[in-house]
């Protein structure tokens, strides 16, 4: 197969003789061959040159996409050890949903080390820096391939010390709310909008904090309350350490997205990673 597809790049066969180092007879006896057992002619002659077929048109494409797959795949067996496999995640995520989890990844994959990147910024494979991604957005990562891992909402969270004071919404008024950057429709002023409580958000006390992990520490502590993300505090509500005063929910646009460049030289590993991160992810949703 590697002598007709180099035979049929170069229309020649002496030409592919003198890639493949090997002589012109050498080339055309090997031709002869293939055609013999496919039962069909792949070449014809035309002056000095020699031009596929019909058959032999059909057929390169194939011939080149299974060799150019071979290569692939000898190249990944013949490649020295690779080190850690590079996890881009953001730091909230990271803390409250990955970190508890690890344990389970490195039991169920003791061969391969996993290596965590906590990081609000988009990741960067040109490098090699990064191996795979999971970022919060819409999935459209030109140059990327991508793949849904899970979705989210959000409602306010408090420490079970302040579960009594919030009997309705409007009590929101009594404590400081806890709040990042507006992203992805994810605010206050959407949430109490929703519950048809707007009207109460000019005497609310907001307190803004860039980073959602440091943010949910100060709700533990008793110090407010949060509009925060069910994948981040799911845990902390199962354990008691947090409760939800109320039902009211926001959906948010974005997903979180694994992400990862197609032409990685570790697919194989990134595959795994993915699978064990989607069964988690669906262990959860049950």
């Amino acid at each position: 197969m590697r002598v007709f597809a180099v035979a049929a790049r170069h229309g020649s066969y002496s030409a592919a003789a003198t890639e493949l180092c090997v002589t012109q007879a050498a080339v055309s006896q090997q031709i002869r061959n293939l055609e013999a057992s496919l039962g069909c002619r792949l070449f014809v002659r035309r002056g000095a040159g020699m031009v596929l077929t019909g058959e032999g048109r059909t057929l390169l494409p194939f011939a080149e996409q299974g060799l150019a797959m071979l290569e692939r795949g000898l190249n990944q067996l013949m490649q020295p050890a690779a080190g850690p496999l590079q996890l881009s995640v953001l730091p909230s995520l990271a803390a409250r949903w990955l970190m508890p989890r690890l344990w389970r990844f490195a039991e169920c994959h003791p061969h391969l080390e996993l290596r965590l990147h906590p990081s609000q910024q988009l990741a960067d494979f040109s490098g090699g820096e990064v191996d795979l991604a999971i970022r919060y957005g819409e999935g459209n990562y030109p140059g990327l391939e991508s793949e849904w891992l899970m979705s989210d909402t959000a409602f306010p969270v408090c420490a079970p010390v302040l579960a009594p004071r919030l009997r309705e919404v409007p009590d929101l008024i009594s404590l400081p709310l806890v709040a990042g950057p507006e992203y992805a429709g994810v605010s206050w002023a959407n949430w109490l909008a929703l519950s048809g409580n707007e009207h109460i958000l000019p005497r609310c006390r907001q307190l803004t904090v860039d980073d959602g992990n440091l943010g949910l520490e100060m709700v533990l502590a008793g110090q407010g309350v949060a509009l925060s993300r069910s994948v981040l505090v799911a845990d902390l509500l199962r354990q008691g350490r947090l409760c939800r005063p109320f039902a009211t929910e926001l959906t948010p646009k974005h997903r979180y997205y694994l992400v990862w460049h197609p032409d990685s030289p570790r697919l194989n590993d990134i595959a795994m990673v993915r699978d064990w991160l989607k069964q988690e992810a669906l262990q959860d949703r049950e």
